[in-house]
């Protein structure tokens, strides 16, 4: 029933609101002084009994009350990412997050549960591998550049000629693994320089 003000002050019962959501959160007994309305925040129409996992949330424009899932606090997962985020709006669920963790580093959302994604581990490891590349090739240059300088300045002796060799070896080797399988070269001893 909608308020109406009288000429009397009265002891009514109000329906306390949240401010920011509008949702129920207690009543207490209120004395209406004559000729003003109801405290902000408040009504006068009783809500509905909240079910588990719901509150009661009042509009104020139609003076009506509603039940709205309540799912505040609840750590959810992005089905895209994995990413964890805890609820902290009313309402439903968004349609892109589960409430089932995932389990490992390479899984996907296969609309039921999450699965292994081969894909992603595969790139995953072949990144690592394209990186391990990269690493041992500049760790062979780093070798050959100061043996190939006593070389061409002839001050080599036969054993940093030896070495040269068994690295520029190494180098050729390792820049002809394939990384989607790497079968990695044996790396000359770096001791005998």
């Amino acid at each position: 029933m909608t308020f109406e003000m009288t000429g009397e002050n009265r002891t009514i019962t109000l329906y306390n609101l949240r401010a920011d959501t509008n949702e129920y959160i207690g009543k207490c007994e209120g004395c209406i002084p004559a000729n003003t309305g109801l405290p902000a925040y408040s009504t006068n129409i009783s809500p509905p009994p909240a079910k588990a996992g719901f509150v009661a949330v009042f509009n104020l424009k139609s003076e009506k009350w509603s039940l709205v899932e309540d799912h505040r606090g609840k750590i959810v997962y992005d089905i895209q990412t994995g990413k964890a985020t805890t609820i902290d709006q009313l309402g439903k669920l968004p349609d892109d997050v589960v409430s089932v963790a995932p389990e490992g580093h390479f899984v996907k959302w296969d609309g039921a549960q999450w699965v292994h994604d081969t894909d992603a581990e595969n790139k995953h490891l072949l990144m690592l591998a394209e990186q391990e590349k990269i690493n041992l090739l500049a760790v062979a240059t780093s070798a050959i550049s100061p043996l190939q300088d006593a070389v061409d300045l002839g001050m080599a002796t036969k054993v940093e000629t030896a070495l040269l060799l068994e690295w520029k070896k190494y180098r050729v080797l390792l820049n002809r693994v394939d990384t989607s399988n790497p079968e990695w070269p044996t790396q000359p001893n770096i001791q005998d320089s």
